[in-house]
């Protein structure tokens, strides 16, 4: 998919609407790559989009090394690949994301198991520490940043890191999530110009390095 970036936000968020409830929350078949790279893809695009400068944006959808492709013209230009990778979507929040479809509610933090396959969904609610998402979306964006650093993708790629956490929202949250990551994501020694941060939830994205 290639268009100018409001054209290409404008289709993707039209695709994400059209999807099921089902298929929204449990991100089946194109429900995922929307949410996980062409939705974080075309919030990038918008980032860079400003009176004077045009901005092309192009998510290639296959198993290549780039997952996209930037392209800036106007008073600033410049090009440039860029690299998706998902923080998150583990086990247990694949199971809150079933459990919230099938009833309605589902737990935000505690165990929850599935024995078999049509078993139900066991949950119990939890309470977790005030800053207990901080450190889990910590946690999750170094290890996938770690596993994209010594890769070899172009050099000038842009890194962007996509995560979903309706408890990340604002400054002070940002504040601390960057405070916790201060050191531990950086450009030196990778091929990466740029790295950046988004929450789906929030619909916010920050440049971390």
């Amino acid at each position: 998919m290639k268009a100018q970036a409001y054209e290409f936000a404008l289709m993707v968020d039209l695709q994400i609407e059209a999807l099921s409830d089902n298929d929204y929350h449990r991100k089946v078949g194109r429900s995922k790559v929307l949410q996980e790279e062409l939705y974080p893809l075309s919030r990038l695009g918008l980032h860079f989009k400003q009176p004077g400068i045009e901005v092309e944006v192009e998510g290639f959808e296959n198993s290549g090394l780039a997952d996209g492709q930037i392209v800036v013209t106007g008073f600033r230009e410049r090009t440039f690949e860029v690299q998706l990778t998902y923080a998150g979507y583990s086990r247990d929040e694949a199971l809150r994301a079933e459990l919230l479809v099938s009833q309605g509610f589902a737990p935000g933090a505690g165990p929850i198991r599935k024995d078999r396959r049509n078993s139900p969904i066991v949950a119990t609610m939890q309470a977790v520490d005030l800053g207990e998402h901080i450190d889990r979306i910590a946690s999750a964006v170094m290890e996938r940043f770690r596993n994209k650093a010594n890769k070899c993708y172009a050099l000038g790629t842009v890194l962007l890191i996509a995560f979903d956490d309706v408890k990340l929202c604002g400054r002070w949250n940002w504040e601390q999530l960057l405070l916790t990551l201060e050191g531990e994501i950086t450009t030196s020694g990778t091929p990466f110009a740029e790295i950046y941060l988004f929450n789906g939830e929030s619909n916010e994205l920050r440049r971390v390095a």
